[in-house]
C-alpha cells in the first residue's frame, strides 16, 4: 500500500506546486500591468506639478521592459526616456526628448546621466531670439547650417542689400551666434575681412550674440550644443539629478 500510495501523493504535491506557480505568475502579471499602467501616470504627474507645465501636457514616457517589476524592487530603474511636443514654458514652445540612465525610484540617489534634446522651429526660434535686446528677429531665417539675417545696412544715406549668416554654437549656457560670412550688395565676404575693412560701420552685425535661456529653463539643465538641422534648431542638454529633490533646482535659472 505504502509503495502504490507513493506515486499520487507524488502526483498531488506536483498538482499543487504547479497551482502555486500558476497563481504566482497571475499575480506577477496582474502586478506588472498595473506597475506599467500607474507608473507613467504618476511620473507624468509629477512632472507637471514640479517643472509647472499645463494640466493637459502630453508626456509619453518610455520604461524597461519587457518586465518593470525587478527594476522596482531593486529601487532604480535602467533607463528610462520622455517625449513631449510643444511643451511651453514662459510663453516659449518647442518639442522635448529626455533620456535619464540608472534612475533611482525610491530617491536619495543620483542618476548616472540625464540628457534633454529641445527642438524649435523656426517660429519658435524666432520667439526666442525676439527677448535678444536688439536682435533683428524681423530679418531673422534658419538657413542650414547657419541661421541667416537679410536685412539692409545704411552707408553714406544709402541702403545696402546687407546678409549675415551666423554660425550657432553654446557657450557657457547660452546660445551663441557667431558672423561667418557677409553678403554685401551680392557680394560674398568672410566675417573677418569686412570686419578689418568696415568694422565700425558694421556696427552690431559684426559683433556675436549671446542668448540666455537660463530663465526658461530648469536651473539643474545646461545647454552643451546647439545647432541647425533643416528647418529647426536643435539644443542638447545635460541635467543634474539634483533636480529630482532639490527645489532650487527645479525652478527655472537667471540670466544676468
Amino acid at each position: 500500500m505504502t509503495t502504490s500510495n507513493a506515486p499520487r501523493r507524488r502526483r498531488k504535491a506536483g498538482w499543487i506546486v504547479g497551482a502555486v506557480v500558476v497563481v504566482l505568475v497571475a499575480l506577477m502579471v496582474g502586478a506588472e500591468v498595473v506597475a506599467r499602467t500607474l507608473a507613467p501616470t504618476i511620473i507624468r504627474d509629477q512632472l507637471v506639478a514640479n517643472l509647472g507645465l499645463a494640466e493637459d501636457q502630453q508626456i509619453d514616457v518610455g520604461l524597461p521592459g519587457p518586465v518593470l517589476l525587478p527594476y522596482l524592487v531593486v529601487g532604480s530603474l535602467t533607463e528610462m526616456t520622455l517625449s513631449a511636443q510643444d511643451v511651453e514654458v514662459e510663453g516659449l514652445t518647442g518639442d522635448v526628448e529626455v533620456a535619464l540612465q540608472d534612475v533611482p525610484v525610491w530617491g536619495g540617489t543620483d542618476w548616472s546621466g540625464g540628457q534633454a534634446r529641445v527642438t524649435l522651429d523656426e517660429a519658435q526660434m524666432r520667439a526666442l531670439l525676439g527677448q535678444a535686446d536688439g536682435f533683428p528677429v524681423d530679418s531673422f531665417s534658419l538657413d542650414d547650417p547657419e541661421v541667416a539675417l537679410d536685412t539692409e545696412l545704411e552707408l553714406f544715406g544709402q541702403a545696402i542689400p546687407l546678409g549675415v549668416r551666423l554660425e550657432v554654437g553654446a557657450e557657457e549656457g547660452d546660445i551663441l551666434l557667431s558672423p561667418t560670412t557677409f553678403l554685401l550688395a551680392g557680394t560674398e565676404i568672410s566675417a573677418d575681412a569686412l570686419r578689418q575693412q568696415a568694422g565700425p560701420l558694421l556696427g552690431s552685425f559684426a559683433e556675436q550674440w549671446p542668448v540666455c535661456i537660463a530663465e526658461y529653463l530648469p536651473a539643474a539643465l545646461t545647454l552643451t550644443d546647439v545647432a541647425v538641422d533643416g528647418a529647426t534648431v536643435v539644443a542638447d542638454f545635460e541635467i543634474d539629478s539634483a533636480i529630482l529633490r532639490d527645489a532650487s533646482a527645479q525652478q527655472s535659472g537667471t540670466c544676468d
